[in-house]
């Protein structure tokens, strides 16, 4: 609250021309528009950045999370993801060009999103009677769509839905995995954030591969809790050894 009612004054003063470019000076601009039925109020921008905060970092911070443990118990495939690293990138820090050439961690990190979606849940309402099939869904329901279970189910991953493969995400099983892989749901509602999300989680883990090789703590236990996400209850500690001093 502080630092919106600190830009407000800086506009009602003088001191500046404009909220400024960022996501907040964005949203304060929009208080000064006046539209028919409609208009941004100081509560519904602190609403609007609290969304922001929860969908843009927590989510992000559980992908690594569950990807750096997935990859500190499978050491072969870290192992693999550390060479492609190394082979894309050589010396150099991860740039947008590399990107799209990093297939091999693209894949680990979409195992990652089946076994451990962030959003477990998708709520949906219904905004006019439509029909899925054979049922009849009347304006106003609410529905919430299991993406856990969609991805843990054997009927459809086949029966090592519960063990770590990236593989299947390789080649044209990748056709089959779109229809039922909703880690950022699907269709015109789908997360706008979804490009940044990916391209941020390959450019940390690029780096980390690029400058550690980690194993899991004999203290970690696996517990997985669905608050809101999913979530490890104890946490992940992992042991992070730098490459430079091994030998």
């Amino acid at each position: 609250m502080e630092i919106i009612q600190s830009s407000k004054d800086g506009m009602e003063i003088g001191r500046s021309s404009s909220y400024g470019r960022g996501l907040l000076g964005m949203l304060l601009s929009e208080t000064q528009k006046k539209r028919e039925g409609f208009s941004y109020s100081l509560d519904l921008v602190m609403d609007e950045c609290k969304t922001f905060f929860f969908a843009g970092h927590e989510t992000s911070a559980l992908l690594l999370t569950w990807t750096v443990m997935l990859l500190a118990t499978n050491p072969s495939w870290q192992e693999r993801a550390r060479a492609e690293v190394a082979q894309v990138c050589g010396d150099d820090l991860p740039s947008p060009e590399h990107l799209p050439k990093l297939t091999l961690l693209n894949m680990i990190i979409n195992e990652s999103l089946r076994l451990y979606p962030p959003a477990t849940l998708l709520p949906r309402i219904a905004f006019e009677d439509i029909k899925l099939g054979e049922l009849h869904i009347p304006k106003g329901v609410s529905m919430w769509i299991p993406v856990l279970a969609i991805h843990h189910d054997e009927a459809i991953w086949g029966k090592d839905v519960h063990e770590f493969n990236p593989e299947r995400f390789a080649g044209r099983s990748c056709v089959h995995a779109r229809q039922h892989f909703l880690p950022f749901a699907s269709g015109p509602r789908n997360c706008v954030g979804q490009a940044y999300a990916m391209m941020e989680a390959k450019i940390i883990l690029a780096m980390l591969l690029s400058s550690f090789s980690f194993t899991i703590s004999k203290n970690y236990r696996h517990a997985p809790v669905n608050v809101l996400t999913l979530k490890p209850k104890y946490g992940v500690p992992v042991y992070l050894r730098p490459l430079k001093h091994q030998t």
